[in-house]
């Protein structure tokens, strides 16, 4: 099935999710990114902060990554002392638990440092709006692309296209795609950010992004609280003076 051109700005019916923020992108300084990002090359920028992750899912990891340790330590310290546990299957077990305890010990660490990263003004996570294109900053990652390398904007949902679209668990995503000029595809030349992940109205970013894309002559307001009113009511905000 064919996309719809990217030029045309289409939120699909279910991509708010009704747990969704409706909070406002923020207008924020550069020295935002100065701590362990990269400067982004503009001095203000309309800013679409990412979540930090549920204390539930943090806590869950942890004690998995605990219980299936225990259980690797506890069947090595059997292995071979009775008849049941001769042989490899103790040592078979132990290899099953040992992974699966060092998967959720790396999603545990993995999220402890999301949530202090994304908490923290230096280390703010997050898509971001500025006059010479879009600044994207993940956890140990971040990309500058500017405007004329900017392909499409999208409001969509993962498995959505080729084979993947008959994969029944599709998740709504804001998806940013590239081209550098040289060939690039994959992960260098294509962005996604759940909704759910975003610290900001998900349609209100993704029509900051779509419109100042689609708009080259508006983009010269950017980074100033005129930008800041029309993302405002993007979101539905009556448009206020921001200082």
């Amino acid at each position: 099935m064919a996309q719809i051109d990217a030029r045309v700005a289409n939120v699909p019916s279910g991509w708010v999710l009704p747990l969704a923020s409706k909070k406002r992108l923020q207008l924020l300084p550069a020295e935002m990114f100065n701590r362990t990002f990269d400067r982004a090359p503009d001095e203000w920028l309309h800013v679409a902060p990412l979540k930090r992750p549920p204390l539930f899912l943090t806590v869950v990891c942890g004690l998995i990554a605990a219980g299936a340790g225990w259980v690797t330590w506890a069947v090595l310290a059997q292995a071979g002392t009775t008849p049941s546990m001769q042989g490899p299957i103790p040592y078979v077990i132990a290899v099953v638990f040992g992974i699966l305890g060092l998967f959720f010990l790396l999603s545990f660490v993995n999220l402890v440092f999301a949530a202090r990263s994304r908490s923290s003004w230096g280390n703010r996570q997050c898509v971001a709006v500025g006059r010479s294109g879009v600044a994207v900053r993940f956890q140990g990652a971040s990309v500058d692309i500017p405007w004329a390398e900017v392909t499409a904007i999208r409001a969509t949902t993962t498995n959505d296209r080729g084979v993947q679209q008959a994969r029944p668990v599709k998740i709504p995503i804001l998806r940013i795609e590239r081209d550098t000029g040289d060939g690039t595809r994959g992960v260098v030349g294509e962005w996604k950010i759940a909704t759910f992940a975003l610290d900001a109205a998900p349609r209100a970013t993704y029509a900051a992004l779509h419109y100042y894309w689609t708009h080259p002559s508006a983009r010269g307001e950017l980074g100033t609280t005129v930008a800041q009113q029309r993302i405002d009511g993007f979101a539905g905000f009556a448009p206020t003076t921001v200082g």
